[in-house]
């Protein structure tokens, strides 16, 4: 009968992709406690909440899964931020000419919200990001959008344009009639000041829906 491989055995022999869930869980935590081994817990823990919601959890909420304490919580932490920032890392390189170029820069930050997020991305001359604000207000359905606080933002960091970024949370990927209200509302104040708002983008799911693509905003190009 062959012999079982240990996590790290069978990493070596067969590569990491090889390794189920709970192997790639128990050689983060390393050991177990003195009523499970480091295997039993992993496979505990990865039935219980899986890699996405262990993913969105703070510290507060992975310090209270037994068997869990402040080493092994901070070591997941640790490992799930460093995956956060080699995914900016990579998408902050690219240049803001497009919807597409846009959803790939701000769709980390969305991973597995279920909260309503605004994000406004403030832009030079050269469609380079000078500043990224956020505003939320916890809520699922719809979070209302900050007009005066947006254009005063723009007005004293002398951005070139902005690209407006929303989520919802619940599935729909168009756009409300009170996402469009504000949005056009938004356009007009901005182009009196000769700000460019160049497009809006509504995210859910891995997908997203454009203002421009869609015809939404009319006459808006980005140079």
């Amino acid at each position: 009968m062959e012999k079982k491989l240990l996590p790290r055995e069978k990493l070596i022999k067969d590569g990491i992709k090889s390794l189920d869930d709970y192997e790639l869980l128990a050689l983060l935590l390393d050991t177990g406690t003195k009523e499970e081994t480091v295997f039993d817990l992993s496979k505990r823990i990865i039935n219980e909440f899986g890699f996405r919601r262990l993913f969105k959890m703070n510290y507060d909420e992975i310090i209270k899964i037994k068997g869990i304490k402040i080493a092994k919580a901070s070591k997941l932490l640790s490992c799930f931020e460093v995956t956060r920032r080699i995914i900016s890392g990579e998408v902050n390189e690219l240049k803001l000419n497009d919807a597409k170029s846009l959803f790939q820069y701000i769709y980390p930050d969305y991973y597995l919200k279920e909260n309503e997020i605004l994000t406004v991305v403030y832009v030079d001359h050269n469609l380079c990001v000078i500043k990224k604000d956020k505003f939320s207000d916890n809520s699922k359905d719809m979070i209302k959008m900050p007009i005066k606080e947006i254009v005063k933002n723009a007005l004293n960091i002398d951005a070139y344009g902005i690209f407006l970024v929303h989520n919802h949370p619940k599935g729909s990927l168009y756009p409300s009639d009170s996402d469009i209200k504000s949005t056009l509302n938004l356009l007009n104040i901005l182009n009196d000041m000769d700000i460019h708002l160049f497009d809006h983008l509504i995210i859910s799911r891995g997908m997203y829906y454009s203002f421009v693509e869609s015809g939404c905003l009319k006459n808006v190009n980005i140079i």
